[in-house]
């Protein structure tokens, strides 16, 4: 039976109870699948890089891998049990809600970080022996061809974002503000989520959002801040520059290093999460296929304990392809049930299947692609109105005048271009465009900040 008779029936009532439990259970076989897959060849890629020592895990990421180990075997390698996966259900819901949290003031200490590479970047050049500077006519074409030569406009305007963020900011903060107030002009009448979303990216890149555990999360990254802020931006000389620089390296490198752990291991949580809630319900076939990789995922919890590296990689034979069949049923499946949802949900309960539709539905969630996507059900929607937009901007452009009253005019350079690069594109023209840019070299005379904005410019033209 064809997906649109499937979701037909169903919708319309016919063969309703029969039809729901049929589609139930082959959504949950393929959610088996896919997860399942996708989760061994992450579990697989995961060790080899800690056996071969790309990856050093300890203290917090090195629990929680240990963890997924240990539900690993515990669930599919010790014959199934409904208490166990349950106890792992629930532990996987906490494992994601601390990644969740740790990955929040990463990005954070990332965010701020972003504004201390703006700065030393726009320092940088006055510690070079040679700078050669175009005439600042030429640097404007050359800017202008690159975001113009494409015709797609969701290009250019990425491009155009890329030069609000790399380009000398001269703007007064009358501008400034009236540019970030005309970025609400877009939520009117829209979810107030969409707009709290808005305020969030804003407040993050200019460094000032505070997540829970800030202060107490990674306090190596916080001395780097404090010892960074404490510099003399202003008159920076050049072994202060050299001491900032690599201070910055280094513990860039250590935040994106520790980044890359936490969102992988999210991969990981998320994947087996998925797997294990739709295991139970999936048919007998789509389990034989999982099955057939069980000696795969015993031989990797085997090395774990020794830190050998996997030899077997026989044991891989028959995931190729697996993925991609998977995927495209996976994108149906979700699409019926996306659209069937509040028909069902009712029904659901009165058919007894009620657990099989919270599992579809968290599911569809883990898989999304959207790895720190909230599991709860959504509150109600709210609408955004011009009363409520104001009062989020009000709020939102007092933040970032009070931070700029207190910090040094280079870093309130950096917050505002970090800011203009977030912000929905304001130029009605390509003329506009170019007027910017034109302005943005003839009003600065800092050389080096000039240097610099040509530099990035060029390196993001080469990408």
């Amino acid at each position: 039976m064809s997906d649109r008779r499937k979701e037909h029936e169903i919708r319309k009532r016919e063969n309703f109870e029969r039809g729901l439990s049929v589609f139930f259970k082959e959504a949950a076989s393929v959610n088996n699948i896919y997860a399942g897959t996708s989760f061994l060849l992450q579990f697989y890629s995961f060790y080899e890089s800690i056996a071969d020592g790309e990856r050093k895990l300890s203290g917090e990421t090195l629990v929680i891998w240990q963890e997924i180990n240990r539900m690993v075997k515990e669930n599919f390698l010790s014959g199934f049990d409904g208490e166990k996966r349950e106890e792992s259900a629930k532990k996987l819901f906490c494992l994601r809600e601390q990644i969740t949290g740790k990955m929040q003031v990463l990005t954070t200490y990332t965010d701020r970080f972003s504004l201390y590479e703006y700065m030393l970047n726009r320092i940088e050049p006055r510690f070079l022996e040679e700078v050669f500077v175009p005439e600042d006519d030429e640097a404007a074409r050359e800017i202008l061809r690159y975001i113009f030569m494409e015709k797609d406009n969701l290009l250019v305007n990425t491009r155009i974002q890329q030069m609000l963020s790399q380009l000398p900011v001269r703007m007064s903060r009358g501008k400034f503000e009236g540019l970030v107030r005309a970025g609400f002009e877009n939520y009117v009448g829209m979810d107030t989520g969409a707009a709290d979303d808005f305020v969030y990216r804003i407040v993050s890149v200019a460094g000032l959002y505070e997540p829970e555990g800030m202060e107490d999360y990674f306090p190596n990254f916080s001395n780097c801040l404090s010892a960074l802020k404490e510099k003399d931006w202003r008159e920076m000389g050049e072994a202060d520059y050299r001491e900032a620089q690599e201070l910055f390296s280094r513990t860039a490198r250590e935040v994106q290093a520790l980044t890359d752990d936490y969102y992988s291991l999210m991969e990981l949580v998320n994947f087996l999460y998925a797997w294990l809630l739709n295991y139970p319900y999936a048919s007998v076939e789509a389990t034989a296929q999982m099955d057939h990789f069980l000696p795969l995922l015993e031989e990797i919890c085997e090395k774990i304990s020794s830190g050998e590296e996997i030899i077997n990689a026989a044991l891989l034979d028959g995931t190729e392809g697996v993925l991609e069949e998977f995927s495209l049923k996976l994108q149906k499946m979700q699409g019926i049930l996306s659209k069937m949802e509040e028909d069902v949900r009712e029904s659901a309960a009165a058919l007894m299947l009620e657990k099989e539709y919270t599992c579809l539905r968290v599911s569809a969630l883990l898989l999304s692609g959207s790895l720190f996507a909230v599991l709860e059900p959504k509150e109600q929607m709210q609408i955004a109105d011009r009363a409520y937009l104001k009062a989020a901007a009000d709020s939102l452009v007092e933040k970032l005048l009070t931070a700029f009253s207190v910090q040094p005019q280079i870093l309130n350079r950096a917050m505002i271009a970090a800011v203009l690069g977030e912000l929905p594109v304001f130029f009605n023209s390509q003329n506009e465009v170019m007027d910017y840019v034109r302005r943005s070299f003839s009003g600065c005379h800092e050389m080096a900040e000039k240097v610099a904005g040509i530099r990035l410019m060029r390196k993001l033209m080469e990408e």
